[in-house]
Parts: C-alpha cells; structure tokens; sequence
C-alpha cells in the first residue's frame, strides 16, 4: 500500500509540473505573438523587406545620363586609367565610387574638366538613402554594387566594371554585340569528359596558370582532358550578356600562380 502511495505521489507530482510548463508556454504565447506581429516583427521587417525597397535610388536625382558606364571604386588620387576611361573614342560616362581612404580632394587632383564623370564620395554615398549601404563594408570591392545601381538608375544599358589600374591599350572600349553570330565568335570553349570546369587561359597561350577561383582538384582533370578546349562555334545564335577582357601582365590568377611573380602577355 505504502509503494502504491508513493507511486501515485510521484505521478501526482509530474503532472503539477506539467501543468506549469503548459501554463508557463500559454503565457509566453499569449505575449509574445500580439509583440510579434503587432510590436516586434514589424521594424525587423521593414530592415529586412522594406515594402519599397528602392527608395532611395527612385529618390536619387542623375546628374549624368548615359546608357554606357564604366564602374571603378579607388583609393587613389587619378590614375592613367582613370584619364583614359574619360578620353575614350565613343562617350562613355564614367562612376567613381570613392571610399573612407580616399583622398578628400581627389576631385581637385583632376586635371582636365570632364562632364562625362561622376565621382561619389565616401560622405555623400552615406546621405543617398541607399539600403544596400547596410550590407557594403568600407575598404571593400564590393562597394561597386552601389555604382552599378547608380549607372542603372542613370539609364545604363551597357557597365563596364573595371579597376583605376587596368589600363586599356586602346582608344575605346570593343564590345560584341548581346546576340552574336558565328561570324563574330568563330570559336566557343567546351568542358571535356574528365571534368566539368575550363580554364581559358590555355586558349590565350599560357596552359601552365589557371584563373582566380578555378578548383585546385580540378587542375588534374583538366590537364589530363587537355587545356586547350575550343571548338568551331557552329551555333546561329549565341548570347553574350557578360563580356570579360583579359589583363595583360597583372591578370587575376590563383594565389599560387601570383606568388611566382610572373608576367603574362596574352595572345
């Protein structure tokens, strides 16, 4: 009798507890969800989803229109890239996106008048309202994102994304058209059997480096498939939305390539 009293007891007990959990999870509940949809998830929202997220860009006022852009950020003063974009043969309007160690007088440093430039401050891109400021740490390229919106809201068609130190050899910029024939592109890259990746710069005379990026378990695959995987380009019809150039002595190889402290001259 006694074991059974204890037994009940216990059990007794376990429901007591119970019961206060449950109490306890309807109170939380009960003040909880009016917080979080009437209190709390409304200004995380709004961070996070604002329900006009283009604000700030409808709000900005062009003071260039162009449908051609070139995008850099720098921490420089002018370089000779910078003076070429502005000199180009056909007008292209060019965006500078400055950061925190720009020089505060990068503008007087510039020595001819351009109006095809529009050069954003470190300050002034913190008062365009712009909610992608949120996500851009300074000292970054990613702080080219802001240029790209800008160059859109200014009526680009065309952005040309580049560096103040890459120095184009010519007096324009050459472009394909976005719907390019045969005729324009007599050879396409293809992938081979042993592995899904190419490395282009085989096809421009340097089989030996591989690019930024390019899978280093890979580097095996594609050797053995053979680094120079180009074929006629049979197709009518071939988009080409995103056009990359090359840079000759300095290109964007793998860390391990860039150690070796070569210079490359592509074909």
């Amino acid at each position: 009798m006694t074991i059974i009293n204890q037994t009940q007891n216990h059990y007794l007990k376990l429901w007591k507890i119970r019961l206060c959990y449950c109490l306890l999870y309807a109170v939380l509940l009960f003040v909880m969800i009016p917080l979080f949809f009437f209190g709390i998830k409304r200004p995380i929202i709004k961070g996070l989803f604002d329900p006009n997220p283009t604000s700030g860009l409808n709000n900005y006022i062009c003071p260039l229109q162009g449908d051609k852009w070139i995008v850099v950020t720098t921490i420089f003063y002018p370089t000779s890239a910078i003076y070429k974009f502005l000199t180009l043969t056909t007008h292209w309007n060019l965006i500078v996106i400055g950061d925190k160690k720009t020089p505060k007088d990068w503008l007087q440093h510039l020595t001819i008048n351009s109006s095809r430039l529009l050069f954003v401050s470190f300050e002034q891109q913190n008062n365009l309202g712009f909610r992608i400021l949120h996500y851009l740490p300074h000292g970054s390229y990613a702080r080219k994102n802001l240029g790209y919106l800008i160059a859109i809201k200014c009526g680009a068609q065309i952005i040309f994304e580049s560096d103040d130190d890459n120095l184009i050899e010519t007096n324009d910029i050459y472009l394909l058209p976005k719907v390019v024939q045969p005729k324009h592109v007599p050879w396409i890259t293809f992938h081979r059997q042993r592995s899904p990746f190419i490395n282009i710069y085989g096809s421009f005379g340097y089989p030996h480096i591989w690019p930024r990026g390019f899978p280093i378990d890979e580097l095996r695959n594609v050797t053995e498939d053979g680094w120079h995987s180009v074929r006629q380009n049979l197709h009518n019809h071939t988009y080409a939305y995103i056009q990359q150039y090359l840079a000759d002595l300095d290109p964007d190889v793998d860390a391990i390539v860039s150690s070796l402290s070569l210079s490359f001259h592509f074909i």
